[in-house]
């Protein structure tokens, strides 16, 4: 077993995810484990995303515009650059995404304008709240490339809004573990909120240990996702003793809880650091 500090939060996810969220935790003085439980690697059949990549990567066509490429999670942009892209887009094309986190893996992926988010509230709801809708735009083609695991929600919002949105499938969400060959997270470095390189391989680092489901007793366990709280409960995580204390990063994630029969100590207000701390001293 892996000795944990007191006053330890351990996240339901890999080092190589670092962000904002633990920068947040630890200048308030959290000591930050990480739990791998979810891995994410390129589709058996990459053929799709391979086109988007050439498509991406061309010069502003005649016809077949794209309006816009939406990226929902950093994720997307390392299947993208997995494949060969080089982080720009055609003069006709912008880019939104969720939130800063993807916005900063896209700023390491070669893109160096700012992209398109929504205010205050960097989720998909911001995004179909917030969304321009097309207009007189030339192109009403949106690109959307996202988890395998992804509901309909989004590409059928933007499609309401009038965007004739293209789905396809960017990674899948495997357990930890993934593939070698088709691991998103065992490529190069990219910097996280301090500056300081984060390595895309497995295994922990200093100052980041990764536990395991029996180091857990007596922490704060953040529940990152709902993919997180299902494997979670496949390895059996979720009947851990009662001094363990459960907390969702968000409201998909604490639905994916309840649907476990885990009992939650809180559900962060907003999917950040602050959020987060809420909960926390509250407790």
């Amino acid at each position: 077993m892996t000795p944990v500090a007191p006053h330890t939060v351990v996240m339901t996810r890999q080092p190589a995810q670092a962000g904002a969220v633990e920068a947040g935790l630890a200048a308030a003085g959290y000591r930050i484990a990480y739990l791998p439980l979810t891995d994410f690697e390129l589709p058996e059949d990459s053929g799709p995303l391979r086109e988007t990549v050439a498509l991406l990567n061309g010069a502003c066509p005649s016809e077949a515009r794209v309006a816009w490429l939406v990226l929902t999670s950093p994720n997307t942009v390392r299947a993208l650059v997995a494949l060969g892209w080089n982080g720009r887009v055609p003069g006709c094309t912008r880019i939104a995404v969720t939130g800063p986190g993807t916005a900063r893996v896209l700023a390491a992926a070669g893109f160096a304008d700012r992209p398109w988010m929504p205010e205050a509230d960097a989720s998909a709801a911001g995004i179909l709240e917030q969304f321009p809708a097309p207009g007189d735009a030339s192109s009403r083609t949106l690109l959307l490339p996202q988890s395998a695991l992804a509901t309909e929600e989004v590409a059928d919002g933007l499609a309401a809004r009038g965007w004739d949105v293209e789905r396809l499938d960017a990674y899948r969400t495997v357990p930890y573990p993934a593939e070698p060959g088709r691991r998103l997270l065992a490529g190069p470095h990219e910097p996280d909120d301090g500056g300081e390189p984060i390595t895309w391989a497995v295994g922990g680092e200093p100052g980041r240990p990764v536990v395991t489901i029996e180091d857990l007793a007596g922490t704060d366990v953040v529940l990152t996702s709902p993919s997180a709280v299902r494997e979670l409960a496949r390895r059996g995580g979720t009947a851990l003793a009662k001094d363990t204390r459960f907390l969702a990063i968000g409201r998909p994630t604490a639905r994916a809880a309840q649907a476990t029969g885990l009992e939650l100590a809180g559900t962060a207000p907003s999917p950040d650091a602050e959020g987060l701390l809420t909960v926390l001293a509250a407790l």
